[in-house]
């Protein structure tokens, strides 16, 4: 197939046309123009000839119809998506435009499906299973607000336009490549110096997916001609966030003293990550990187 992405820069996008790649899928990654991060999309001579690398800003991909033709669109481009932006009305609320105008241009580029990227904040504070067809999102921040407009105007629009439609809710996806700033990172970087993490309590319930593992996922959901609408992509792992912790401190510096506590949490803005993937399942999808295996490979 051919597969348009954009955000194909980004830490999930880079992976997944890369899993796209390697799977003979010919890969379209749109990358905004002048981007210092095209150097993430040199996978090789041998994909060359099926990656085309085209340069256009969000406001700009209504211009695809006039330079390609696919089969599945991924918009995984979403402005705002860390630190204080991701409270900031005026760029979430863009967000969902840019994401009813790539529904547009996939159809102009005559796709089949066009597959979101939705996320976990969209349900804010669940306290329990949370499931795609049942949980309701009470989302507490922007970002997520944001994402729940784009998923429910979005399905919406596809009836219109007679596009299959995916959403999948990513959870916490973590590897090499991700951004700096994350937990992951904070722990094993902290306790590299040798020195102590400060944290929250973590008693909240969490769940780590490693980012071969999320693409896969979301790669199956582009190829199954019968996926349409929410799918969780998350592990099968689900703990409390503390034993995640403990158990990175145990592989970089077992021992070392873990600062939980130090750091207060609100209780109405702390996330508690159990997802049903009772869903995903059906597609086949196996995991097969474990938490202990993921952080190994940092």
């Amino acid at each position: 197939m051919r597969i348009i992405v954009t955000g194909a820069t980004g830490f999930i996008g880079t992976a997944l046309c890369k899993e796209l790649l390697q799977s003979g899928h010919e890969v379209i990654a749109i990358i905004r123009p002048e981007s210092n991060k095209k150097n993430k999309l040199e996978f090789g001579n041998e994909y060359r000839e099926k990656l085309q690398i085209l340069e256009l800003s969000l406001e700009e991909l209504g211009q695809l119809a006039d330079i390609v033709k696919a089969d599945v669109f991924y918009h995984l481009a979403w402005n705002g998506s860390a630190g204080a932006e991701r409270e900031d009305f005026d760029i979430q609320y863009t967000n969902i435009a840019y994401t009813a105008e790539a529904m547009r241009t996939a159809v102009k580029c005559g796709c089949h499906k066009f597959i979101g990227a939705g996320s976990q904040a969209e349900y804010g504070v669940v306290h329990g299973i949370a499931k795609e067809d049942e949980t309701v999102p009470k989302p507490f921040m922007m970002y997520g607000a944001a994402k729940v407009a784009a998923y429910q105007m979005g399905q919406v629009l596809a009836k219109q336009l007679g596009i299959s439609f995916v959403w999948p809710r990513i959870y916490s996806i973590y590897g090499v490549g991700e951004n700096p700033g994350t937990l992951v990172n904070y722990v094993i970087d902290t306790l590299k110096k040798g020195e102590m993490p400060e944290l929250s309590p973590c008693e909240n319930m969490w769940n780590f997916m490693y980012i071969t593992d999320c693409v896969r996922t979301l790669r199956m959901l582009g190829e199954n001609m019968d996926t349409e609408g929410i799918y969780h992509v998350a592990s099968e792992d689900t703990r409390v966030l503390k034993e995640f912790v403990e158990e990175i401190r145990d592989i970089v510096a077992p021992g070392a003293e873990l600062g939980f506590g130090i750091r207060q949490s609100n209780p109405e803005r702390t996330f508690w990550l159990e997802p049903s993937i009772e869903k995903v399942q059906k597609l086949d999808v196996k995991e097969a990187v474990s938490f202990e295996e993921g952080i190994k490979r940092k």
